[in-house]
């Protein structure tokens, strides 16, 4: 593909023109299927994950400045769907594992499974986030305070502070009242 096909798929993409979802499904998604094959080794559930991203891809307003932040955006997402399955996976087994236990040790295990489901849920929402407030939003979930931020992306502190309020209005509106208890419990810095 050369630049002109590279600047012509892009204007496509960002305006959400049928060509470049069809360009993608050929020519990506059987890759994209393979790696998420690495880590769920289940080809139906890997089809699935990988339906889901183009799906996400379609539905969400995203914009891309190039190729490789598609192919980047494709890959981390394919990715964390992946983990995110096998994480749920190990909550249903503890659900099982849940049934054999007494009752004091089945308390324990429950409100690990619904802190793990929380947790599950808040990385669900921030991936849907747009790349750039995804990663102030995950820097700030890594403590770092609004001027390293800003440092570290080259963005002015009003910036930083603005993609956290749009990071936590999303978080506010996915969770709905479970947000609340994230803040409560100190879940959310």
């Amino acid at each position: 593909m050369g630049d002109r096909d590279y600047n012509l798929f892009l204007y496509q993409l960002n305006n959400k023109e049928l060509e470049a979802f069809e360009f993608l499904y050929r020519f990506y998604y059987k890759i994209l299927v393979l790696y998420s094959l690495q880590f769920v080794d289940q080809e139906d559930v890997a089809n699935d994950l990988v339906q889901e991203v183009l799906i996400s891809l379609w539905e969400q307003e995203l914009s891309f400045d190039s190729f490789s932040a598609v192919k980047g955006f494709l890959y981390n997402s394919v990715r964390n769907r992946s983990l995110n399955h096998l994480k749920h996976l190990k909550v249903e087994n503890r659900y099982i594992q849940l049934k054999s236990h007494d009752n004091n040790e089945q308390e324990d295990i429950w409100k690990e499974i619904e802190e793990q489901e929380i947790y599950r849920q808040v990385f669900a929402a921030i991936e849907e986030l747009p790349p750039r407030c995804k990663k102030v939003f995950e820097m700030h979930l890594q403590g770092k305070k609004n001027s390293e931020i800003a440092s570290l992306l080259n963005l002015s502190i009003e910036t930083v502070k603005t993609q956290k309020k749009r990071a936590m209005r999303h978080l506010r509106k996915r969770m709905g009242s479970l947000f609340v208890l994230m803040v409560a419990f100190d879940i959310l810095p």
